[in-house]
C-alpha cells in the first residue's frame, strides 16, 4: 500500500541557477525554478522562484510560487506569494495566497478561467470584429463589454491619479478609452 513503486515520480524541470543570468523569453510546458535572473517573459506550466530570483518581464503560468523579484505582470491559475516576494506589475489569478510581508505594486484581477485574460481583451476583440464588418460582434455575451464607456468627468484629483499611473497590463484600445472623446 505504501510502497515506493506506487508513487508517481516527480516530473523533471528546468532550473536557472543563482549565478545565472538568462536574457530572452522562456517557454516550457513543464516545471521551471528560478534562482537567478531572467530578462524576458516566462511562460510555463509550473513556476517556482527562490528568494534571490528575479524576473524582469511578464510571467504566465498554470501554477506559480513566487518568493523573489518580479518586474512585470503575473498571470497564473494558482498563485502563491511568499513573504519575500516583490512584484511591480498587475496580477491576474484564479486562486491566490499571499504571505504576510509580500509586496505588490500593481492591481489584482481575478480571472474566471484559463481563457479569461481580462475584460479589455474582450472589448478589443469586439471592436476589431465590429470594424471588420463581421457578425462576430453579435457573439459577445454582454453588450456592455463591447460598448465604450461614457467619458467620466475629469476632476483635478482624478487627473493627477491618472497621470501618475504607469503602463497598464491590460491596455484599453484608444477607441474605448474613456478620455478619447474628451481629447478630440
Amino acid at each position: 500500500m505504501f510502497s515506493r513503486s506506487a508513487r508517481q515520480p516527480e516530473r523533471p524541470g528546468s532550473t536557472i541557477a543563482a549565478d545565472a543570468v538568462f536574457t530572452g523569453n522562456i517557454t516550457t510546458a513543464g516545471r521551471l525554478h528560478i534562482d537567478g535572473a531572467v530578462h524576458g517573459d516566462v511562460r510555463c506550466g509550473e513556476l517556482s522562484q527562490g528568494a534571490g530570483g528575479a524576473v524582469h518581464g511578464n510571467i504566465v503560468a498554470e501554477a506559480a510560487r513566487l518568493a523573489g523579484l518580479v518586474d512585470g505582470a503575473v498571470e497564473a491559475g494558482t498563485l502563491a506569494l511568499e513573504a519575500s516576494a516583490r512584484i511591480t506589475g498587475d496580477v491576474l489569478y484564479e486562486s491566490l495566497g499571499i504571505a504576510p510581508g509580500a509586496e505588490v505594486e500593481g492591481r489584482f484581477r481575478r480571472r474566471k478561467g484559463p481563457a479569461d485574460h481580462g475584460a479589455c481583451s474582450a472589448r478589443a476583440e469586439a471592436v476589431r470584429a465590429a470594424s471588420a464588418g463581421t457578425e462576430a460582434a453579435e457573439t459577445v455575451a454582454d453588450p456592455a463589454v463591447a460598448a465604450p464607456r461614457a467619458p467620466a468627468e475629469r476632476t483635478p484629483r482624478r487627473a493627477a491619479r491618472t497621470a501618475a499611473k504607469g503602463p497598464e497590463l491590460f491596455p484599453v484600445p484608444a477607441e474605448l478609452h474613456p478620455d478619447a472623446e474628451a481629447a478630440e
